[in-house]
């Protein structure tokens, strides 16, 4: 939810420190946590009330949000993607270095060489 790392958590104890004094500090941790179990519980607690309400069997909202991700995957960007691309799944080898030979120890003669008549 929110991106906290450890520098940022350093600096809001320091300052928690700062403001509350050391005294006052576990006081004001343990008032802020049991906000936040308050707040989870009746915020799950809606959600129940909702649900119970609606009369929705949680097997339909599963089936729901595959719906909505199947969706999802039908963004214009994504189906050309998919189109365009040969085959993502599938990585090719890469092609040999030119003047090498193949992979397979036989000189490029065998492979078909590239050509543009229009180059020319």
């Amino acid at each position: 939810m929110f991106d906290v790392g450890a520098g940022e958590f350093i600096v809001i104890a320091i300052v928690a420190v700062l403001i509350l004094g050391p005294d006052k500090l576990p006081k004001a941790i343990a008032t802020v946590v049991s906000w936040t179990r308050t707040l989870r519980e009746q915020a799950a607690g809606a959600r129940r009330e909702i649900v119970a309400a609606a009369e929705i069997d949680p097997s339909v909202t599963e089936d729901f949000k595959s719906a909505v991700r199947d969706i999802g995957e039908l963004h214009p960007r994504r189906l050309a993607a998919s189109i365009l691309s040969d085959d993502a799944d599938t990585p090719k080898p890469p092609p040999p270095a030119p003047g090498r030979g193949s992979s397979n120890g036989l000189p490029d003669k065998q492979q078909p060489s590239i050509f543009d008549p229009d180059a020319t």
